[in-house]
């Protein structure tokens, strides 16, 4: 099964960044280039058990994936996991980590389990959802540390 993980260190203290994890509807606020929410349903802040539905576009393929997710754990403030119910994938188990850093920020960590579907077919098009995941979260990741600093730094 493949593993996708990526860090990126966010200037913003861990509870504000774990929070900013616990409103899925963020997903819309920092969709990579080619993803449009159309919507997102569900009940926040996130609790353990909770379920989320989000519709949305994937440039270049026609229509509207429906992904349903079910909260599976939260520890606060390092932890958020979602775990697909149903969607484009056969798996799909995410982990938000967080962690603090010496100086006061955050190390978020995206680490994914994911399975395509179709057995041999869906392994071998495996690499090319791989390279669309990688280009997705380096995208979601940059915009989250904007949004987050850029909150860190306003005057309170």
């Amino acid at each position: 099964m493949p593993i996708f993980e990526r860090s990126i260190k966010i200037d913003a203290p861990i509870q504000s960044v774990y929070e900013f994890h616990l409103d899925t509807r963020n997903a819309a606020r920092i969709a990579s280039d080619g993803q449009e929410f159309v919507s997102i349903i569900g009940e926040f802040p996130l609790v353990v058990g909770g379920e989320v539905e989000l519709n949305v576009k994937m440039k270049p393929l026609p229509g509207v994936q429906n992904w349903r997710v079910r909260v599976t754990e939260l520890a606060e403030p390092t932890l958020v996991v979602d775990e697909l119910l149903k969607g484009p994938f056969a798996k799909f188990r995410h982990e938000h980590r967080f962690a603090p850093t010496a100086s006061g920020g955050t190390m978020l960590t995206d680490y994914i389990e994911w399975e395509l579907p179709g057995g041999p077919a869906g392994r071998l098009v495996a690499p090319i959802a791989a390279k669309f995941m990688e280009k997705s979260f380096v995208e979601r990741q940059v915009t989250t540390k904007r949004i987050l600093e850029a909150d860190a730094a306003a005057p309170q």
